[in-house]
């Protein structure tokens, strides 16, 4: 748990887990820039994962961004939240940046089956939510995590842009999945901006060309990416992003003509 400001915004970074992929699995037919990179790789040759989630305090308002992989992989996010002073009863408003499994495992209390966020209104992405409703198979996560937030009457579809306080926003940034979404934060001057998944990791940062195994729509990710990170160095906006490298806060830079990932304490 680390926190952090853009403005009068808090933002707490949440680490609910960190795993590791083996290079080409996360980057297939990658081979010359798994080795360019390797110094953003384990010693096994792995992408190292962080899976956060993040809090947005705005006055009296708490929205916190995903919720992580669940208790089904060892998540820690109500730990993580514990550790930051936060009581799921606090948060007013839960906000997806898309409907994979590792960013909505936390919907749901195992033991008593309501949703673990009782207060909170829980936002969901409409194109995620009509693709993986509509999947045959349905994921296993979003039986399990999603499509209860409907008969619990706390889900709400949004699309577009939507102001959610005075000072955040969400961000239309499909690709990765058909309805993802960002969450822009501008207070005092600052600029501020909830990623998701449209970086995986700090390779993606100095080659956004490359395809990886997750994203829906490749060429779709990669112009999301490219006008993303170009708009974020700009503003030299702090970025929460899910899974650089934990607490997974930071910025976009540039370093010897390069653009870098710079983490926020480095």
């Amino acid at each position: 748990m680390e926190r952090t400001r853009v403005g009068s915004v808090e933002v707490i970074a949440l680490v609910d887990n960190v795993q590791a992929y083996p290079g080409p699995a996360v980057y297939p037919g990658a081979e010359e820039a798994l080795r360019e990179f390797a110094k953003y790789l384990d010693p096994s040759g792995n992408v190292v994962l962080n899976f956060a989630c993040f809090l947005l305090v705005d006055g009296e308002r708490r929205i916190l961004v995903d919720t992580g992989w669940g208790p089904e992989q060892g998540g820690k996010l109500p730990d993580e939240l514990r550790a930051a002073g936060i009581e799921p009863s606090a948060v007013d408003t839960v906000v997806f940046t898309h409907l994979h499994g590792d960013h909505t495992g936390w919907n749901f209390d195992r033991s008593t089956g309501r949703p673990l966020f009782p207060n909170a209104r829980y936002l969901v992405p409409r194109g995620d939510w009509e693709h993986y409703a509509s999947a045959s198979p349905v994921p296993e996560s979003f039986a399990r995590d999603v499509r209860p937030l409907q008969d619990a009457g706390v889900l709400e579809l949004i699309e577009g842009e939507r102001t959610l306080t005075p000072s955040i926003s969400t961000v239309p940034t499909p690709g990765h999945t058909p309805g993802h979404t960002s969450l822009a934060i501008v207070s005092g001057g600052e600029h501020g901006f909830i990623l998701g998944d449209i970086v995986l990791s700090p390779i993606d940062t100095e080659r956004p060309e490359l395809q990886n195994s997750f994203d829906w729509n490749h060429e779709m990710a990669r112009e999301t990416r490219l006008r993303t990170l170009e708009r974020l160095e700009r503003e030299n906006a702090l970025v929460g992003a899910s899974h650089l490298p934990p607490p997974g806060l930071g910025r976009f830079v540039r370093a010897d003509g390069r653009r870098v990932w710079v983490a926020l304490n480095a």
